[in-house]
């Protein structure tokens, strides 16, 4: 029974022509912003992006007729819960923003009570605007169907080695300001897979969800994993991509520029730093788009009254206060 098992793992091997560890992803351009090490972060509890995922596109072709929208929408859906996971985000729902619509609209009829109905007027709009397509599908075939070898095991393997050897993907993504169109930034993630085994392919933020809807057919095949490893590198890329600013509701911290009131994290009375840029804005809010109160120059000496993110509040020996850039400081011990 031993060389018996050990004969059926050589011929599936054989008839997949697939390595034992076939699960590659890739970001095709490496651009700038943080690492993927920084963008998997365990933990996040600071200031959110407020971001909204569209329906995905097809570029790639439907030959094999692999396609149709309910794939994209599902596609989309996966990307949405795992760009929630990160908690670095505020996810407004798109998909079934008319399911939302319509409840509002039922709590106006007067069917429903008062106290409970959903209020109009109430939803919230997204910053930033997440647009895919995808641009390659390619799979490959291998094997014959049929047993291999007898027993429970032979017929295992032979159900896997009929099947689909591998599978390849790629999308391209843009993240976009919905205040202007502009496209914040723009790059394209792959993935690839040679044989079955889907756990190498669980990345942080999608390993805790199985398919849903139109893709669970793609469930424990090479497709599965090949999206696994596309979805989990695109949402790396919209961590890292997404400009610094738009971090600033809720979390630890508020910024101030967002006119809610809210509190930031006050620092230790001793607490200081040193400007280590040529010269600085110091601005009225924790954001780049905060008006210019007054410029520091480099080496300067200035007191931390408060942080928000990757911002911190100062005051100079004039008395003067503003928002900085942590970037471009240095801790005084």
């Amino acid at each position: 029974m031993y060389w018996r098992t050990i004969a059926g793992v050589c011929m599936l091997a054989f008839l997949t022509g697939c390595p034992t560890a076939g699960t590659t992803g890739q970001v095709r351009d490496s651009g700038s912003g943080a690492s993927m090490a920084e963008a998997r972060a365990a933990h996040y509890d600071g200031p959110q992006a407020r971001i909204a995922v569209a329906r995905f596109e097809n570029k790639a072709g439907n030959t094999g007729g692999w396609w149709n929208q309910s794939i994209g929408d599902g596609m989309a859906d996966m990307l949405t819960t795992a760009l929630f996971q990160t908690n670095r985000f505020i996810v407004l729902e798109r998909g079934a923003i008319d399911d939302v619509m319509a409840e509002q609209d039922l709590g106006a009829s007067g069917r429903v009570r008062g106290e409970t109905a959903a209020a109009i007027g109430e939803i919230e709009g997204a910053e930033l605007l997440v647009v895919a397509a995808v641009t390659e599908f390619s799979e490959d075939s291998g094997g014959t169907r049929g047993s291999v070898g007898g027993g429970r095991l032979g017929r295992a393997l032979g159900s896997i080695a009929g099947g689909t050897s591998s599978a390849h993907m790629a999308i391209d993504l843009r993240i976009i300001d919905t205040d202007t169109s502009r496209i914040l930034a723009a790059t394209s993630v792959e993935g690839e897979a040679r044989d079955f085994d889907i756990g190498g392919a669980l990345s942080t933020y999608t390993s805790r969800h199985s398919l849903g809807g139109a893709l669970e057919t793609w469930e424990n095949t090479p497709r599965e994993k090949a999206l696994r490893q596309v979805i989990g590198k695109a949402v790396e890329e919209v961590v890292s991509r997404t400009p610094q600013q738009y971090y600033r509701h809720g979390g630890q911290a508020t910024a101030s520029a967002t006119q809610t009131g809210g509190s930031q994290a006050s620092a230790n009375s001793d607490d200081r730093v040193v400007i280590t840029a040529g010269s600085i804005n110091v601005r009225s809010g924790p954001s780049s788009e905060g008006s210019v109160e007054f410029t520091l120059s480099s080496g300067a000496i200035v007191n931390v009254t408060a942080r928000a993110g990757e911002w911190m509040q100062i005051e100079d020996d004039q008395g003067r206060t503003g928002w900085v850039a942590g970037e471009h400081t240095l801790a005084i011990e």
